[in-house]
């Protein structure tokens, strides 16, 4: 073989680390949720229903009869990842927590606000407080409707269901609202609205952004956390390790909408990052083990049980 040639095809090696779709054994088997076993919690509910100890079939697993959440790990781009399938019977079991009342800035850690909510498995939210524009709604409640057009939204209906808007300046905003009727105090369909992003995929296709964000983050290679939805009451948990963890690159936001996309998921959107991307499992964090940093946020997203105690 000529050396142009050998370097082409080393090349082409390489670049398959990254763009290759993730190993098959993260495809999960067939399982199937017993609605008839789940009891919808309210709202307003302060928490979820406990998880049942023995429900904790490993340290990577959760089952009963209303919710599983299975956990693999792999690499990609020379980065650890944790990917987290969730199966759930009924939709108030994807639910948020807020580190204390709007407005007031308050935080915690999300093992702290995991426990409190009674989660199987918790990710960090998109740090509302922070931001100070774009679209709020928690538990079916508008705080916020103030468009910014570096960001594009997440929204998820009664039903579970995931809707976005990207670059959301005042029409593209209003326009998603009402298209759901609103939020549910309003008589629609909102329940949950995030403000972050971008949007990684759309409707199973990769969603490219132009990352128009002075701060160039999305360029840099770093710890990330992506929530997806691959069907109905089944999600797909994303998060990467970052530059500052053992053995870890840590990822661009290309690199993590190829790998979202080679999950084969429907809709995929980016959440708070760097040293607040945190994955809670049966009461602890997972992630990111090899540093001391464990950063507090101002909400959590969360799948809880549906089993009434």
């Amino acid at each position: 073989m000529s050396k142009p040639i050998y370097i082409a095809v080393l090349a082409a090696l390489l670049l398959a680390l990254c763009v290759l779709v993730p190993s098959p054994a993260l495809m999960e088997e067939a399982w199937t949720p017993d609605a008839s076993q789940a009891t919808p919690i309210a709202l307003d509910a302060p928490a979820g229903y406990a998880p049942d100890p023995e429900g904790y079939k490993s340290e990577t697993l959760y089952e009963d009869p209303t919710i599983r959440v299975s956990i693999e790990t792999t690499r990609y781009c020379d980065t650890p990842m944790f990917v987290a399938r969730v199966q759930i019977a009924d939709a108030s079991q994807l639910r948020t927590m807020m580190a204390g009342s709007y407005g007031s800035q308050r935080t915690a850690l999300a093992t702290t606000l995991a426990e409190r909510g009674g989660a199987v498995l918790a990710i960090n939210g998109d740090y509302f407080s922070y931001i100070g524009t774009g679209l709020v709604v928690r538990q079916g409640h508008t705080y916020r409707k103030r468009a910014d057009a570096d960001f594009d939204v997440l929204m998820i209906d009664v039903n579970g269901d995931f809707h976005v808007a990207k670059k959301i300046d005042e029409a593209t905003l209003d326009a998603a609202y009402s298209a759901l009727g609103g939020s549910v105090e309003e008589g629609g369909s909102i329940v949950q609205a995030f403000t972050f992003g971008p949007v990684l995929v759309e409707n199973g296709v990769r969603a490219h952004e132009e990352y128009q964000r002075a701060d160039g983050g999305a360029r840099k290679p770093a710890q990330r956390m992506v929530i997806a939805q691959d069907g109905p009451l089944s999600y797909v948990i994303v998060c990467c390790e970052g530059p500052d963890n053992k053995n870890s690159k840590g990822l661009t936001l290309e690199e993590m909408g190829q790998f979202m996309l080679g999950l084969g998921v429907q809709t995929a959107y980016n959440l708070d990052g760097g040293g607040s991307t945190t994955m809670v499992f049966s009461g602890s964090k997972i992630n990111a083990l090899s540093t001391s940093k464990n950063r507090s946020v101002s909400d959590i997203v969360y799948f809880c049980s549906g089993v009434a105690k």
